[in-house]
């Protein structure tokens, strides 16, 4: 099955080996954006079926700001990707119910078996 997913995520470098990621997968990025607002405003105007968010953001709100909101409004699965350990902020982004919380740099083999619980869900 092949996704379009959103990535959100402020590091240009970072982001570009996401989208490379997700592309050599087969599945394809609907579009990438640095921050809450921006991402908010494409993913009301977005067909797409997964955002993967990285925490801290550029912008005021941060990525479980991001998927709360996601959650609440538009109902499309999420995942996280982070360097974020902090006990209390994975706690409040595991509040959110994302599909999967992967820890930076993101793997080939994480990614696909984040993947792989959307399609069995």
């Amino acid at each position: 099955m092949k996704l379009k997913i959103y990535i959100v995520e402020d590091s240009p470098i970072i982001a570009a080996s996401l989208k490379q990621l997700v592309t050599c997968m087969g599945h394809s990025v609907a579009g990438i954006s640095a921050s809450y607002e921006e991402a908010i405003l494409e993913l009301t105007h977005t067909d797409i079926d997964m955002v993967i968010t990285d925490i801290m953001l550029s912008g005021k709100k941060n990525g479980i700001d991001l998927a709360a909101y996601i959650k609440e409004n538009l109902n499309i699965p999420v995942i996280y990707q982070s360097s974020i350990t902090d006990k209390h902020l994975v706690y409040e982004a595991m509040n959110t119910q994302p599909l999967a919380y992967l820890v930076k740099p993101v793997s080939k083999i994480q990614l696909t078996n984040a993947l792989l619980s959307l399609a069995a869900a």
